[in-house]
């Protein structure tokens, strides 16, 4: 393990940090918010200050031997799992110097939050809507530079090495973009990934935001990351046009970039053969539908408020409504956006039960959505039937198929590995959360939140509520979790494994 590239890289991640705090300095400039503005600045002085020290200290580290660059998958594995901790820190630098937060662990947690795009918060409603600009600014923009992944940005910029960190830090990359330079991959999905922003923000302007709200929800869109500087969320506009474009880019956001690459590169037929044929996008799409139909027809029969404006929620003895609250959840419980239109956690056991099962499913790899990815779960359920066909007929060869091709039995024992470490990590958070004192539903729903960049859980970590009351400890534990779920395991379990440093 060469730890001097290890340090030197992750140097070079904290200055390209640096260099986005002076984004919300620059807001704060607009808005005159004279102490923001300082503190942002220095966040990015002290942030450059250690990275340059460690880029500089270390800038012999990845000299080529025999014509190569000392830099491997090892140290690629281990640059993207530092990062998010590192970037982290760094991004907790300006809710400390503007006293958002007393704690630093409160602090940490809204920043890790906002960077693997979970959504998560310790955040009261009334602290969300006292945020200046340039915080909430910071606060959602941290989402948007998570979506697309810190070090793909440096992966753009620094190609050393950048295969490992490729494919580390966008798991179920397609093969046609590996074939490709890992240079020309990353910048063909930053342009997909920036183009798709500027649509939605043009679109959402058009329908009534304003350019400051337009561009928070936009950030909290395409990386599926859900904060908004209202503490109403998508409440806050009453407006079904809003809703509906923030619906359809969540669902755009956990389709397989990989497609939009198809689609830029050959066209549209291309693209859309592509899409029918993938037996995940096809799941993907199933399974919002199906969930989106059977939850609205609950919420009908069921009726809720009955037209009791005293009641807090809608009428959905209307099945316009009911559909309309039932479509956006469920998007956006299963891209893992985070964003509220109703407290759905009001609603009948089984549409509250149904939303936390899909939000554990998730979105497509390679895409921003969280959750455990759609494609997961299907090899799953193909591993474990081709188990009982083995069982029945022992001697006959049994292989999980996808999309028509045969996969390696080792990937298949990857995916079954993941699926198993993910259990044994929930049910040890859950059992940990539990020792609080905590109920079932507020222990295991704040696990899965944050360790599959859900946001909201139910009870007192619910759509309504926040994470403010948990213990530091249990937020440290939940933050590490959020890093866990947005590298999917590997990259940050591998840290923990004493053969990993070794030479």
């Amino acid at each position: 393990m060469n730890l001097r590239a290890v340090v030197r890289m992750l140097g070079i991640v904290l200055l390209l940090i640096a260099g986005f705090l002076l984004v919300p300095a620059l807001v704060a400039l607009i808005y005159d918010e004279v102490r923001e503005f300082w503190a942002c600045v220095l966040s990015a002085a002290l942030s450059a200050a250690v990275g340059g020290f460690l880029a500089w200290w270390n800038r012999s580290s990845t000299k080529a031997v025999h014509g190569r660059p000392d830099y491997f998958r090892r140290e690629g594995l281990a640059v993207v799992g530092l990062s998010w901790l590192v970037g982290g820190v760094a991004g907790a630098l300006p809710y400390m110097f503007t006293g958002t937060f007393s704690s630093f662990v409160d602090a940490l947690f809204e920043s890790v939050s906002g960077l693997t795009t979970t959504g998560s918060t310790v955040l009261s409603p009334e602290g969300i809507d006292a945020l200046p600009m340039s915080i909430a600014f910071w606060r959602s923009f941290t989402h948007w530079l998570g979506g697309f992944g810190i070090v793909m940005v440096f992966v753009v910029i620094f190609p050393t090495g950048g295969r490992s960190l490729f494919r580390s830090e966008v798991p179920g990359i397609a093969r046609e973009a590996g074939r490709q330079r890992v240079r020309d991959s990353a910048l063909a999905l930053m342009r997909i990934y920036v183009g798709i922003s500027v649509i939605e923000f043009v679109l959402l302007y058009l329908a009534g935001m304003t350019v400051f709200d337009s561009v928070i929800h936009t950030f909290g869109t395409i990386a599926t990351g859900g904060f908004s500087n209202h503490s109403e969320s998508i409440a806050y506009f009453q407006s079904v046009q809003i809703e509906m474009i923030i619906t359809v880019f969540m669902f755009v956001s956990g389709i397989n970039f990989a497609i939009y690459d198809v689609l830029l590169r050959v066209g549209p037929r291309p693209a859309w053969r592509r899409f029918i044929g993938s037996a995940e996008a096809r799941a993907y799409a199933g399974i919002i539908f199906g969930s989106t139909v059977f939850i609205a027809c609950v919420l009908w029969f069921w009726g809720g408020s009955n037209g009791d404006v005293g009641s807090g929620l809608p009428d959905y003895r209307h099945f316009w409504q009911a559909m309309r609250d039932s479509v956006f959840q469920v998007v956006c419980l299963e891209t893992s956006t985070g964003y509220g239109t109703a407290d759905f956690d009001r609603w009948p056991q089984v549409c509250r039960v149904l939303l936390m099962l899909i939000a554990v499913i998730g979105a497509c790899a390679g895409s921003t959505g969280g959750g455990m990815k759609v494609v997961r779960i299907l090899i799953v359920a193909k591993a474990a039937l081709n188990g009982v066909r083995r069982f029945v007929r022992p001697r006959a060869i049994h292989a999980v198929r996808m999309d028509g091709q045969t996969l390696d039995e080792g990937i298949v024992a990857s995916v079954t590995s993941y699926f198993a470490l993910w259990i044994f990590v929930f049910l040890g958070g859950t059992l940990f959360l539990s020792g609080y004192g905590y109920d079932l539903a507020t222990s295991s729903t704040a696990v899965l939140a944050t360790l599959n960049n859900i946001g909201p859980g139910l009870a007192k970590v619910g759509p309504a509520m926040n994470f403010a009351e948990l213990p530091d400890l249990g937020k440290l534990l939940l933050t590490v979790f959020m890093v866990l779920g947005r590298l999917e395991f590997y990259a940050v379990v591998a840290l923990f494994v004493p053969s990993f440093w070794r030479r």
